[in-house]
């Protein structure tokens, strides 16, 4: 078995819990020119504006591509790329951007955003930059407040099975029969599970990674028709009958089921190494596989989520916006003309969203784009057909509050690594939340009420 090992430090540098851009097997050089200098819309301003990212380096190619074009059709303006360890990033941004000491245009995660666009920093997107309505993201980056949009959307994740073909073989499992109910897939599980006595040589499903735990509770909720905050906004239900039921799902992976070990291999590990058959998590995490551990390159592949009925209603579960470019308020007029313009070259076609889904590994942010045949040649293990095949039945939750996090971390080590009592564990960590939601005194931006099936 190979001992190869993801880089956790690269691995955070990257979009939600992270995958290092240098395992992505992308397209170079950026996207194509747009426009020749004389179809160019001028611009007034002439001097430096400042771009703040982080390290993404399939990002930060197709950035640089984008300001060397820009540099021939506007020899007067430099856009100054910075970017920032991931794991700075947010502290950074953040702290100078309240502080109305910021750059004026950068990336900015889903998970920062909502504060920054509550303190009132962003500048709203013009109402002619992107053809909004044709745009999966628009009902929920729009502010329901001011109606406007302050945000741009790469692509989407969500949950997914992913599988190593040779596993299934030896079992006799046909990818076909994959199962599609959760009752059948924990039965899946098991027979794919390999123990010495009480060691564990072959997880049937490694689910050691704490992004993994958090998203795969929020889907679980949302198939059975439940949501995670009051209609409201004030209070977290995470102590409702479908939370604690999703909860002592995932206790019982490791101790009714026992198809993974929680002093085992973290995820990528397990999995990287041939040591489990199966893992479940969003579409960032497939991108390293065949480059970073090339023994397992074409011999896996990916399955839809199961659900507890085998069929896509209520929901098959969340799925996540990977954000997105933000202009800031500190910036003057001109300035913000040419953020913009800049933004609407990285995003606003279909070739750019195209590009984006590749990079991400994740659907695009429009319907129809999502089977075009650059995605189809370009993906691997089919990883953005299958999530986009489950995107239409998806709820995007909206903010995600940074003190959620912490309370969460606690709420899965205790139901996880300690085996706590479930509904205990629920309570204390909703008290909690609600707790911190009371004393904020902030107005949450929740989007997963307004969700609709395709079948209602």
């Amino acid at each position: 078995m190979s001992s190869r090992r993801l880089d956790r430090r690269q691995l955070m540098k990257v979009s939600i819990g992270g995958i290092t851009a240098a395992y992505l097997t992308v397209p170079r050089g950026g996207f194509a020119p747009r426009a020749s200098a004389q179809e160019t819309a001028p611009l007034a301003y002439k001097g430096t504006v400042e771009f703040w990212d982080w390290e993404f380096l399939a990002r930060q190619e197709a950035a640089d591509a984008l300001i060397a074009e820009w540099k021939t059709k506007y020899p007067d303006i430099t856009i100054e790329y910075q970017v920032q360890p991931y794991e700075d990033a947010q502290t950074k941004l953040l702290t100078a951007a309240t502080a109305g000491e910021g750059p004026p245009f950068a990336n900015v995660h889903f998970n920062w955003r909502v504060d920054l666009q509550r303190a009132g920093v962003l500048v709203p997107y013009p109402d002619d930059l992107l053809n909004y309505d044709e745009l999966i993201s628009t009902p929920f980056n729009r502010d329901p407040n001011t109606g406007k949009l302050y945000t741009s959307t790469f692509s989407f994740y969500t949950d997914q099975v992913y599988f190593h073909l040779p596993l299934l073989e030896e079992q006799g499992i046909p990818v076909e029969q994959i199962p599609k109910t959760w009752d059948e897939y924990m039965k899946f599980c098991v027979q794919l599970t390999k123990r010495n006595g009480d060691r564990l040589e072959q997880a049937g499903w490694t689910f050691n990674h704490y992004y993994s735990r958090e998203w795969l509770w929020a889907t679980l909720i949302y198939q059975q028709g439940g949501f995670l905050y009051s209609e409201d906004g004030t209070q977290a239900l995470w102590n409702s009958e479908e939370a604690v039921r999703a909860l002592q799902f995932i206790q019982d992976v490791y101790y009714v089921h026992k198809v993974d070990d929680p002093e085992s291999l973290t995820m990528f590990d397990a999995f990287g190494n041939r040591a489990a058959a199966t893992y479940i998590s969003h579409g960032y995490t497939a991108s390293g596989w065949d480059t970073e551990y090339p023994e397992i390159a074409g011999q896996w592949g990916t399955a839809t989520t199961p659900t507890f009925s085998g069929n896509p209603d209520p929901s098959w579960g969340l799925m996540v916006p990977e954000e997105g470019f933000c202009v800031f308020t500190t910036a003057e007029p001109e300035v913000q003309e040419v953020a913009f313009a800049f933004i609407k070259d990285l995003v606003g076609t279909d070739e750019a969203r195209i590009n984006w889904a590749i990079i991400a590994n994740g659907p695009p942010d429009k319907v129809s784009l999502a089977a075009d045949p650059k995605i189809k040649e370009a993906e691997q293990g089919n990883s953005i057909t299958t999530q986009a095949d489950t995107l239409p039945y998806r709820i995007a939750y909206g903010e995600r509050p940074l003190e959620a996090e912490q309370v969460w971390r606690t709420m899965f080590d205790d139901v996880v690594l300690t085996k706590g009592d479930v509904k205990a564990v629920a309570d204390a960590a909703t008290e909690a939340m609600n707790a911190a939601l009371a004393s904020s005194g902030k107005q949450r931006l929740f989007t997963e009420r307004s969700y609709k099936p395709p079948t209602a």
